[in-house]
């Protein structure tokens, strides 16, 4: 009987102590409240996310070696001064810190706005996404890394995809779309097309000749798999004159398409070399064809050679076409339009979610005191040893 007694009380301390632990391990929150509801994995995962941007961040600094991998003759980042795109220096850990915090907060915001605008999210369209996501990313490597460091797919998944891109885009369009609050409308969206986009077409031609030779390299000792030689003196001057001769049969009226066909013709051509799009060309570009583009006006045509020497040069025949001959395919596609609402809107939005955040003075929970950027370093290099 004493015996009985004796194991009687063992389980009831067993089941006291399970109790106490079932408590303890119950779902945590990084926010709760108005009926949202981040998981403590979302949070995680933003660390992680803000801990890589660091890194990447860190490697760019004077106090990196290369060769070694160490910051300043020390393994870890996280006490060395790091600079991000916006100019703002601080020490990492603190950095990684903050952003996390900041990655956050605009998740409130997205979801409060969400909510307010009466957004749904198609359910099929994102049971497809998670099906991809999962089985491309998630399952392949994310999950080796993640897992360990206490966040599941449902919270990678939910930070990533539910919330950053489903739900904000619903948002967005909710916002900015017909019959939004600050709807955006056809005439506005039309002007803002035609002055910030440009639509251009090219084709080109190689100025040298490519043969696979495998050479090695007597400076590097490498094989290269491309030898170029450029074109003779007489075979440039045919290229630059036919070339010449297309820009100007343009300027006199011909249409791009009739002199792309000549231009087939001409050099025995099979399909169509043209490349053709529209987009807003940046005016820090670096790319020495889109400077040119930029420079030419609507409805110009000229020929360029670009390359870094003899033996990369290509001769290009441009067109800027008038931008007002691709209104109607992308103000009256729902999908085009979309894409010029986004660029003419989406940083007055990103504004908008981030001075919501801060009027809801976002802050998150307890439970996320409990997580530092250091314990990446251990985490990770621990299950990249067993992988």
């Amino acid at each position: 009987m004493k015996n009985f007694t004796k194991i009687l009380c063992v389980v009831l301390a067993l089941v006291m102590a399970l109790s106490v632990a079932s408590c303890s391990l119950s779902k945590q929150y990084a926010y709760q409240k108005d009926g949202i509801e981040l998981p403590i994995g979302v949070y995680v995962y933003y660390m992680y996310s803000a801990y890589n941007e660091a890194q990447t961040l860190a490697q760019k600094s004077d106090l990196y070696d290369a060769a070694t991998g160490k910051y300043d003759g020390k393994k870890s980042f996280l006490k060395i001064e790091i600079t991000d795109e916006d100019g703002n220096t601080a020490i990492a850990e603190d950095w990684i810190t903050d952003k996390t915090k900041e990655k956050l907060q605009n998740a409130v915001a997205i979801e409060t706005k969400y909510n307010e605008l009466g957004c749904t999210v198609d359910q099929a369209e994102l049971d497809q996404a998670k099906t991809y996501i999962q089985q491309a990313y998630w399952d392949q490597n994310l999950k080796a890394v993640l897992e360990p460091c206490g966040v599941s797919f449902d919270s990678f998944f939910m930070a990533e995809y539910t919330i950053n891109i489903a739900e904000k885009n619903a948002a967005f369009e909710a916002e900015y779309g017909e019959g939004g609050p600050s709807a955006v409308s056809t005439p506005d969206l039309t002007d803002y097309f035609t002055k910030n986009y440009t639509s251009y077409k090219y084709f080109s031609a190689n100025l040298y000749t490519t043969t696979d030779d495998g050479q090695t390299d007597a400076t590097t000792t490498t094989t290269t798999s491309a030898n170029n030689t450029p074109l003779s003196e007489e075979e440039i001057a045919k290229y630059t004159s036919s070339f010449e001769d297309y820009a100007s049969k343009i300027s006199d009226g011909s249409s791009y398409d009739d002199v792309v066909k000549k231009y087939m013709e001409d050099y025995s051509v099979t399909e169509d070399p043209t490349t053709a799009n529209v987009e807003i060309i940046d005016e820090n570009t670096t790319d020495e064809l889109l400077k040119t583009i930029k420079d030419m006006k609507d409805g110009q045509a000229m020929t360029v050679q670009i390359g870094d020497d003899e033996n990369t040069k290509q001769i290009y025949m441009i067109y800027r076409e008038p931008i007002e001959k691709q209104t109607d395919a992308y103000i009256n596609d729902s999908e085009n339009s979309k894409k010029v609402l986004q660029s003419m809107k989406g940083e007055v939005f990103d504004a908008l979610l981030k001075k919501l955040a801060e009027d809801m003075d976002v802050q998150p929970s307890s439970a996320c005191n409990s997580y530092k950027p250091s314990m990446f370093e251990t985490k990770i290099k621990t299950n990249t040893k067993r992988s």
